[in-house]
């Protein structure tokens, strides 16, 4: 059987696990979701109300068309819950090929990333069907392959657009600046960021108000949340309080941490992440090779979903190719780390997250290994980028 045919058969069997684990079965849990959220988005904007101008809307513009092309086929519940699992579906294979792509030349590699990707709904579970994180990863994994194979330009726009659909494609936009840059290319460096920032700047400046300021700050303002490496710490430490329940309500639609340590703890943590991805953006400057860049774009991932403030279960999407990747080039106690971080978020997620909650030992457990899983693969992985010399043969 011939490459094309063998990544055609790999996305046809995600279809299919992704249809089945993510409708039926032990998998298919959603008791916690955004579908609701997004339901209440989709109506709006086919009512013709526009975001941050006549509604609050906390996500970049861009994700708008995801919500507004989930309620196309009707504004009921279901039938927007229908279609715009259908439109995860679409971008989780779109992913899945173009991880597959980026793996580079051997057929091995690139067959490894698409079968193993396979696992995705599984290992994740139906948080790949409840979240729009699938439609930026996507886009995110396109503009690293564009890069890869040298059209810099197109790669720019893509991860504007990826950062436009959610924020943290600007990171890999950073980390391709600098590489670029340690490959001596510093004009289209130069030319690539100013893509880059045009693409965002052309977006956002007809939303340009309050609202859309807002909703940025809602996510700079928000409480440490409960499944983050710094909650972590500070249920440890102990004294903080639970927010986003009937006892202590928050503004946030989620859960987090206040009082006690809160704001040592979360501004100690801020340092840190800033502090790694600046360690990371030096480390990416080593090597021109297009392997290097994608695993400084994982490091870069790694931090500031470990390190950062907010560690939301869909954020493992986000990971789940780049760990298939690592593992196709024998990075494999990164990949072994990542994804048994991607397995502990599932067991806790959504089935114990009310557990969690309401702080049951057990749980909080289940998420400080998960936490730990992911910070000694970003230690690991930093540690293999500054081994590797400019003067290693080009992989």
């Amino acid at each position: 059987m011939s490459e094309r045919a063998h990544l055609a058969l790999a996305g046809v069997a995600l279809l299919v696990v992704y249809a089945v684990a993510t409708t039926a079965g032990p998998f298919s849990d959603i008791t916690v979701n955004d579908l609701y959220v997004y339901e209440q988005y989709a109506r709006l904007l086919h009512d013709g109300r526009l975001p941050y101008v006549d509604f609050g809307f906390e996500y970049p513009p861009l994700a708008a068309i995801a919500l507004w092309l989930a309620g196309v086929f009707g504004r009921d519940p279901a039938s927007i819950e229908w279609t715009f699992g259908v439109l995860m579906a679409l971008c989780l294979v779109a992913g899945q090929q173009l991880a597959a792509r980026l793996a580079g030349p051997g057929r091995r590699e690139r067959l490894t990333v698409a079968w193993l990707l396979v696992a995705a709904p599984v290992v994740v579970g139906a948080a790949v069907r409840t979240h729009f994180d699938p439609l930026p990863i996507a886009i995110a994994l396109g503009g690293l392959l564009a890069l890869a194979r040298g059209r810099h330009d197109l790669g720019f726009l893509l991860l504007g657009l990826g950062t436009m659909t959610k924020l943290f494609p600007g990171l890999l936009a950073a980390i391709a600046v600098v590489w670029l840059c340690g490959r001596g290319e510093w004009r289209a460096a130069l030319r690539g960021g100013a893509i880059f920032a045009a693409v965002v700047v052309a977006i956002s400046l007809p939303l340009a108000g309050a609202g859309y300021v807002e909703s940025f700050t809602f996510h700079l303002d928000r409480p440490v949340q409960i499944e983050s490496t710094p909650a972590t710490v500070l249920f440890a430490l102990g004294g903080s309080d639970v927010t986003g329940t009937n006892l202590r309500p928050d503004r946030f639609k989620s859960n987090g941490l206040d009082g006690g340590h809160a704001d040592a703890v979360g501004s100690l943590f801020a340092g840190l992440v800033v502090l790694a991805l600046a360690a990371i953006l030096l480390l990416a400057a080593r090597r021109p090779d297009a392997r290097h860049l994608v695993l400084c774009g994982f490091a870069a991932l790694l931090a500031f979903v470990t390190l950062g403030k907010v560690f939301s279960p869909q954020y493992v999407i986000w990971l789940a190719p780049f760990a298939a990747l690592a593992w196709a080039w024998r990075q494999r106690v990164v990949a072994l780390l990542a994804a048994g971080a991607i397995v502990l978020t599932h067991v806790e997620f959504p089935s114990r997250y009310f557990d969690l909650i309401n702080v049951r030992t057990d749980v909080v457990v289940i998420v400080a290994a998960r936490n730990a899983l992911l910070l000694v693969a970003l230690v690991v992985l930093m540690a293999t980028l500054a081994r590797r010399r400019r003067t290693e043969p080009l992989v």
